[in-house]
C-alpha cells in the first residue's frame, strides 16, 4: 500500500531526487576508480588520491544522500515543513561545485585551490544547517530521531570547521597541532559525530516503517543517544590530548552502536512484515558490518592493533556499513518519490503501476550479491596490503555499484514524460 504524503508538508519530490541521483553518480564514480588505486590503498592512507577517493565517498555519496533524504524525511518523520525549498536548491548547486573542486584538487595535490573548494563546501553545509535548524523550530516533539539528528548536525558543523582549518593549515601554518592527530580527529568527527548518529536516528524511524516494528525506547534509546553525545567529544578530545579519553569515548560509542544493532535484530525478529525485499536485506546485512567495524575500532583505540593498513581496513568496514545502509534505504525511498511525483496525481483517474513495478529485483539482487562480499574482501585485502586482491575486490564493488546505479536509473526513467505515459497506458490496457 502507498501512503501519499499531504501536499504542502514536504517539498517537491524533485528536490530530494536531484540530491539522491547525484549521490548515486558519485558512488558509481568512486567505485569505478577504486580498482585503479590498488597500489595507493595498499600503502599509507595519507596520499592525495586516497584523500580524493575518501572525500568523493564521504561528501559526494554519503553527505549528499543524507542532505537530500533529510528534505524528504523531516516533514514526514518529524512532522515539520522545510523552511525554504529555494535555499535547498541553491545549496545543492553550491555543495556539488565545492565537492567537485575538493576531489579534483585532492587528486592533483594542489592545496590553495583546495581551500577555495572547501570554503564552497562550507557555504553549502551552512545553508543546510540553517535550513534544517529553522525547519526544526516548528517540531511538535523532540523524538529519539530528532535528538540524534541535532547531535549529527552539530557533528557536521564541527567536521566542516575542522576540515576547513586543516586545509588552511596546509597553506598558512597556524594550528598548534601535529598533522595526524588533527586529521584523525577530523575523520572521527565526520564518521562518529555526523554520519553515525544521523544514520542511527533516521533508521529508528525508517526501519520502523519498513519492518512494521517498534521504535527504540527505554534503555536502548538512552544508550544510543548518550553514547554518541558523550562518546564522540571524548574520542575527539582524546585523539588531540590523551589516549585514555579515546578509550573511554570509544567504549561509549561502541555501546551506542551495539544498542542500535541489538534493536535492529530485535525488530527483524518481531517484524509484522514477513517478506524481506532487497532494500531491507541490504539494510539488515549492513548491520552485520558493525561487529567487525566496531571491534577493529576498539582495537585501534586500545592500541591492540595499529598502522595504516588497520586504519584503512577500519574505514572500509565503517563506510561499508554506511554505504550498504544507504543503498538499502535508497532502494525504498527513490521508487516512492518517483511514484509520488509521476503517478500520484493520476491516482483514482486512471490505472497506475504499483510501487513494486518501479523497481528491478534482478538488478537489486545482483547489486547485493556483489557489494556485500566485495566490501568484506576489500577490507581483508587492504589489511593484507595486497594490491592484486584490492584490484579484484574493487572490480567486484564497481560491478555491484553499476548494478545499483542501473536499478536507480531505471526507476528515475519513469520521470520522463513519454515513459510515464507509456506505462500508464500499458496499465490501462492490461499489457505487462
Amino acid at each position: 500500500m502507498i501512503v501519499v504524503q499531504p501536499r504542502g508538508r514536504a517539498p517537491s519530490p524533485t528536490l530530494p531526487l536531484r540530491y539522491l541521483a547525484t549521490a548515486v553518480v558519485a558512488f558509481l564514480g568512486a567505485a569505478l576508480v577504486l580498482p585503479l588505486l590498488a597500489t595507493e590503498l595498499a600503502g599509507h592512507y595519507y596520499h592525495p588520491r586516497i584523500l580524493a577517493l575518501t572525500h568523493a565517498v564521504t561528501l559526494g555519496w554519503i553527505t549528499l544522500t543524507i542532505m537530500g533524504a533529510s528534505y524528504q524525511l523531516i516533514p514526514i518523520v518529524l512532522e515539520c515543513p522545510i523552511w525554504s525549498e529555494r535555499l535547498a536548491r541553491w545549496q545543492f548547486v553550491v555543495f556539488v561545485v565545492g565537492v567537485l573542486g575538493m576531489v579534483a584538487h585532492f587528486f592533483i595535490g594542489e592545496w590553495s585551490g583546495l581551500v577555495w573548494a572547501a570554503g564552497t563546501v562550507a557555504v553549502g553545509v551552512s545553508c543546510h544547517l540553517v535550513n534544517v535548524a529553522l525547519s526544526l523550530r516548528s517540531i511538535p516533539r523532540f523524538s529519539f530521531t530528532a535528538r540524534l539528528m541535532i547531535v549529527a548536525l552539530a557533528g557536521l558543523a564541527a567536521t566542516t570547521l575542522a576540515g576547513l582549518a586543516l586545509g588552511l593549515d596546509h597553506v598558512v601554518k597556524f594550528l598548534p597541532l601535529d598533522l595526524f592527530p588533527a586529521l584523525h580527529a577530523h575523520v572521527h568527527l565526520a564518521l562518529l559525530g555526523w554520519v553515525a548518529p544521523m544514520l542511527v536516528g533516521v533508521a529508528a524511524r525508517v526501519y520502523h516503517m519498513f519492518l512494521l516494528a517498534q521504535e527504540p525506547t527505554g534503555a536502548l534509546a538512552t544508550l544510543q543517544f548518550w553514547g554518541f553525545a558523550l562518546g564522540v567529544p571524548l574520542v575527539t578530545a582524546g585523539i588531540l590530548l590523551d589516549n585514555v579519553l579515546v578509550m573511554v569515548g570509544a567504549v561509549a560509542v561502541a555501546a551506542a552502536l551495539a544498542a542500535h544493532a541489538g534493536w535492529i535484530v530485535r525488530s527483524a525478529r518481531n517484524r509484522k512484515r514477513p517478506a524481506l525485499d532487497w532494500g531491507l536485506r541490504f539494510a539488515l546485512t549492513a548491520t552485520a558490518f558493525l561487529l567487525p567495524a566496531t571491534g577493529l575500532g576498539l582495537a585501534l583505540a586500545f592500541d591492540v592493533v595499529s598502522g595504516p593498513r588497520a586504519a584503512i581496513a577500519y574505514m572500509v568496514l565503517a563506510l561499508g556499513w554506511v554505504s550498504l545502509s544507504i543503498v538499502g534505504m535508497m532502494l525504498k525511498i527513490v521508487p516512492f518519490l518517483v511514484w509520488y511525483h509521476v503517478y500520484g496525481p493520476q491516482l483514482g483517474r486512471r490505472p497506475v503501476p504499483t510501487l513494486a513495478q518501479l523497481s528491478w529485483p534482478a538488478a537489486q539482487r545482483a547489486a547485493y550479491t556483489l557489494l556485500t562480499p566485495g566490501v568484506l574482501a576489500l577490507a581483508a585485502a587492504v589489511a593484507a596490503g595486497a594490491p592484486a586482491w584490492i584490484t579484484l575486490a574493487g572490480c567486484v564493488i564497481a560491478a555491484g555499484a553499476g548494478a545499483f546505479a542501473i536499478c536507480i536509473a531505471r526507476t528515475l526513467h519513469h520521470t520522463t514524460p513519454s515513459v510515464a505515459r507509456h506505462v500508464a497506458a500499458a496499465e490501462g490496457s492490461g499489457t505487462p
